[in-house]
């Protein structure tokens, strides 16, 4: 299967990475007491006023493969294939960069803790090693978003480095940024390590407005088991804990308000998911997730999210 072939506009492939000085190391610890592969079907959709206003796809294929560890695990995630498409058009090719700048992690190491959530990302120097890669050698190509003219393609390709710069950085919170995909926060919990979970509150969590670009805080709770032959299946669903109303309305007023003309009216983010879990390896066979974020009857937008295990 091709890795990252995003460009096939006659586009040339990315550039091997380098290894950084502490991979050698990292590379000794042989995975494979768990090992499996998932397809991610991710949509977006955002609506004005009930009118949809875009929609974008995402799709990728990972590797899992997990080490024991005393009780905790080893991970290491392999993303293999990765596509996307958005509408409007002019979108698709900010799409196909961000994908492509995302391969300078397609390979990551993580420590988990005793509740099968990373604690430590263990090749974050081989990855800010990669971002400088990439960076001197296809961040620079005419052929990158061409539906863009000279200068709006020089701007953006210099937000976008500042921007990465900071990211794959020494002092960045990388791992907390991962945490943030739906992959991570799906395969990695208690089910890990525990099938008792029916009723229990999970841990608090942030995620990021994305509508308001802020941090939001997060509770999850673990009901509606089903115990079933070889799977378990239960439901984990979120309450909202904190939010910052006050620079939501005020964002809202400034940047989407002229453009709806209709007032701020109530907020609300939710995450519901249902997970179904192989019994034998308590590993994920198949997961569904909904992200919605709103400002009611304004403003809407709904993340799909389906994750299957597919034959290795």
């Amino acid at each position: 299967m091709s890795n990252f072939k995003f460009f096939d506009r006659g586009s040339s492939s990315i550039a091997e990475p380098r290894k950084s000085s502490n991979v050698e190391s990292i590379e000794t610890v042989q995975f494979g007491d768990k090992r499996a592969r998932y397809r991610a079907d991710q949509q977006v959709i955002t609506k004005h006023s009930g009118n949809v206003a875009s929609h974008g796809t995402l799709k990728h294929e990972y590797l899992l493969e997990l080490k024991k560890v005393n009780k905790d695990f080893d991970a290491k995630i392999t993303i293999t294939d990765a596509y996307g498409s958005y509408e409007p058009e002019m979108m698709t090719d900010l799409l196909q960069l961000g994908l492509m700048i995302d391969s300078v992690r397609h390979e990551q190491l993580f420590k988990l803790d005793g509740n099968g959530k990373p604690i430590e990302l263990l090749n974050k120097n081989e990855m800010i090693s990669n971002w400088m890669v990439l960076k001197t050698m296809q961040l620079k190509e005419d052929k990158l978003l061409p539906q863009l003219d000279e200068e709006e393609r020089k701007q953006v390709l210099k937000e976008i480095n500042s921007y990465c710069d900071t990211i794959f950085s020494e002092q960045y919170p990388m791992l907390d940024e991962l945490y943030k995909n739906l992959f991570h926060f799906t395969v990695f919990d208690r089910y890990l390590v525990s099938k008792d979970l029916n009723g229990k509150d999970g841990d608090t969590t942030k995620f990021f407005s994305g509508m308001f670009n802020l941090p939001l805080t997060l509770q999850f709770v673990y009901e509606n088991y089903e115990d079933k032959n070889d799977t378990y299946i239960f439901e984990k669903n979120s309450k909202l804990l904190y939010a910052d109303y006050n620079t939501i309305i005020d964002i809202y007023e400034k940047q989407y308000q002229p453009v709806l003309h209709y007032s701020y009216t109530d907020y609300d983010y939710v995450i519901n998911s249902r997970v179904e879990v192989d019994k034998d390896s308590n590993l994920i066979t198949q997961a569904y997730v909904t992200i919605k974020e709103s400002v009611k009857n304004n403003i809407e937008s709904t993340i799909i999210y389906n994750l299957r295990k597919v034959e290795l």
